[in-house]
């Protein structure tokens, strides 16, 4: 069907971004790739910044006491990391970005490098102190965490774009081990948000172990079944908030508001689209089978 390769296309798409910075950085920070989008965002040309450490970019007063920047250590640590940041172009001039960053494992999960992600916050929807002000979900308490705990890697990404969007932080994990292993390392973590069904460790065995661990964890859980028919499998202890999949934003946020006793800014109805949502953004569990 097409006379290059797959993998050629996928660097095309890569080197084809002018707007988006797109960098792998070896596990101790230095940078093993460079896209046009980020030689455009911070002005390194790619032979200047392969090779380097990323930390040379970061402003001193963003790293952390070892001199690298502590987004790789939370990714590592988290699965996942984002925030918006100031970066430092060539020239010397500040940057706000909005900055992802993934840890890559191989298939035996030992951690192999570290995959990031850059956009410019000055081309791009309102100034920070705007999104600020519509984030926080209460101007007097810090943003809720949250760990969204799912096997499929859609449904876990559409689940935590929508925390974010209302103003949560979100952590990931895709097992029940791997989240036990955040909670045991991060005790700020206030809620866990886990799919029931899921290989190996289920829902409800990871919430008794994790509450075993944190006794003042919060829980809410999400599937396709129904409560009643989760709860005469044993799948589900009575009296659990379950959200049906698939659920919109609104709903997941009346349900966070309530288990987590604070004011989540609710979603007005004109603010909804009258034509058919994007799943990706407004509905968890659209367009996809079950278990």
């Amino acid at each position: 069907m097409f006379s290059i390769g797959f993998d050629h296309l996928k660097q095309l798409m890569v080197d084809s971004l002018p707007d988006c910075g797109l960098v792998l950085l070896d596990t101790e920070g230095k940078v093993l790739s460079w896209n046009e989008g980020a030689k455009g965002l911070l002005g390194y040309e790619e032979a200047d910044a392969v090779g380097q450490p990323f930390a040379r970019i970061v402003p001193p007063e963003a790293l952390d006491p070892a001199g690298a920047p502590p987004a790789l250590a939370k990714a590592r640590r988290h699965g996942r990391h984002e925030e918006i940041c100031q970066r430092t172009r060539s020239d010397g001039t500040g940057l706000e970005l909005r900055e992802i960053v993934i840890p890559l494992r191989d298939p035996q999960h030992n951690l192999v490098a570290f995959g990031l992600m850059m956009q410019s916050l000055a081309a791009h929807g309102p100034s920070s102190s705007t999104r600020a002000a519509h984030a926080t979900p209460h101007p007097s308490r810090r943003k809720a965490r949250v760990l969204v705990v799912d096997d499929e890697d859609i449904v876990r990404a559409v689940t935590s774009n929508m925390l974010d969007d209302l103003g949560y932080e979100v952590f990931e994990a895709a097992s029940g081990a791997e989240a036990l292993d955040i909670l045991s390392r991060d005790e700020s973590i206030d809620l866990l948000f886990a799919d029931v069904i899921m290989p190996g460790m289920g829902g409800r065995e990871l919430a008794e172990k994790a509450q075993a661990m944190r006794p003042d964890l919060k829980l809410v859980f999400a599937s396709g079944y129904f409560p009643h028919a989760l709860r005469e499998k044993g799948n589900l202890a009575p009296g659990t908030d379950v959200l049906v999949k698939p659920y919109r934003r609104r709903d997941l946020a009346r349900v966070m508001s309530r288990v987590l006793a604070q004011d989540v800014p609710e979603l007005e109805e004109s603010s909804w689209p009258h034509a058919p949502v994007t799943p990706s953004r407004d509905y968890a569990g659209a367009g996809h089978a079950w278990l």
